[in-house]
């Protein structure tokens, strides 16, 4: 919230890391109601994230600390808003240098210090008393910090709101979606964690070097009940736009169905279907017609992964670009539709329209992710 941050103590990453569907992890129903309204779950204005990190200062190999079950310092554990348990895109190796991580890590010490009690007395702690007297000392594992709370300015100034400037911004260094809103239809609202290696932790422990890893997804229902499980595995899509292409990797900011990086005015989920490479600029991927006998036939090449549930296609045409006719391209031959199966290759896909008493035609393929 822009006013009000609540904070939430979630455990160890790495236990999730271990044990990625552990279900509920937390119950907020009551720290949600009472600090943002019995509508919070409604609201768009909103946001939340998850973010966990061991050490900021490395030297290199392990770094100057010692590793955490497994996972050197600069280790993090962030969170991708998803519309489904692992549909976030994955974060591109080598995404985070070392040094960023770093940034990163410095940051996140200070939100730590609102959490966890330290030495010095500069920290709070919300599990037993409620040393920021605002009436909230709620469930042993949750703090609240008000904007209105002035004599804590150091800990606002380490609040996530002060580090999410803008609502849906990204944490300190980290590029893109790290929050996820409220305002859904559904019944859960969902953020996938990834496990981002620095690039000075050497060969132990295996990872993605500066880009993620999923681990596990956390869920927010609208009964307040924070949960984590595991998806089965990443959409095709989501492994197809994180891969190496000709032109090589998609830089994070451009890996959205919608986004075209190679500018070739054939955006990524499109490029996905027809088989393309979103980094080299190519529109021959794109549908081809041939007018010749009494068919007008519309052909182009699809990935098998790219079916249904994974993407809906649907060609149309229309004889004067006003009014448009729909045929659905199943996974199989039907109707006007042939599908020319090629094992692990790209299929053939034939759209055969009469031309009865039409002299020409104009197709279009529409693709919904």
């Amino acid at each position: 919230g822009v006013n009000d941050n609540v904070f939430v103590n979630l455990g160890l990453a790495t236990t999730l890391r271990n044990s990625p569907s552990p279900g509920t992890v937390a119950n907020l129903s009551s720290v949600l109601s009472s600090v943002y309204g019995n509508d919070w779950y409604t609201r768009t204005d909103l946001y939340f994230g998850v973010i966990a990190n061991l050490e900021q200062a490395p030297a290199s190999g392990f770094g100057s600390k010692l590793p955490v079950n497994g996972d050197p310092a600069r280790t993090f554990y962030i969170s991708q808003a998803a519309t489904a348990p692992g549909g976030a895109i994955l974060i591109p190796a080598n995404s985070y240098p070392s040094a960023s991580l770093g940034t990163a890590g410095t940051a996140l010490d200070g939100m730590e210090e609102v959490l966890i009690p330290t030495t010095d007395g500069t920290g709070w702690n919300f599990t037993n008393v409620d040393l920021l007297d605002d009436g909230l000392p709620l469930n042993g594992s949750a703090g609240v910090l008000s904007f209105t709370t002035t004599q804590h300015a150091t800990a606002w100034n380490n609040s996530w709101t002060l580090r999410n400037p803008t609502p849906g911004a990204a944490f300190s260094v980290f590029t893109g979606g790290i929050q996820q809103n409220f305002g859904k239809v559904t019944t859960s609202t969902y953020v996938d964690i990834q496990r981002v290696l620095a690039t000075n932790t050497g060969a132990v422990p295996t990872g993605v070097v500066g880009g993620g890893q999923y681990i596990t997804t956390i869920a927010i229902t609208n009964g307040g009940l924070v949960t984590a499980s595991s998806a089965a595995s990443s959409s095709p899509y989501t492994t197809w736009i994180t891969g190496t292409f000709a032109g090589g990797t998609v830089a994070l900011a451009d890996q959205d169905p919608t986004d075209d990086p190679d500018k070739d005015e054939i955006d990524n989920v499109m490029e996905f279907v027809l088989n393309g490479d979103p980094t080299v600029s190519n529109q021959s991927i794109l549908p081809t017609l041939n007018a010749s006998g009494s068919n007008f036939v519309f052909s182009f090449n699809r990935r098998d992964d790219s079916e249904s549930p994974e993407s809906t296609q649907t060609f149309q045409h229309s004889p004067d670009l006003v009014t448009w006719t729909d045929v659905a391209i199943g996974a199989a031959s039907a109707g006007s539709v042939t599908v020319n199966e090629n094992a692990s290759a790209a299929d053939g896909i034939i759209v055969t329209i009469p031309k009865g008493v039409n002299t020409k035609l104009f197709g279009r393929l529409k693709v919904v992710k």
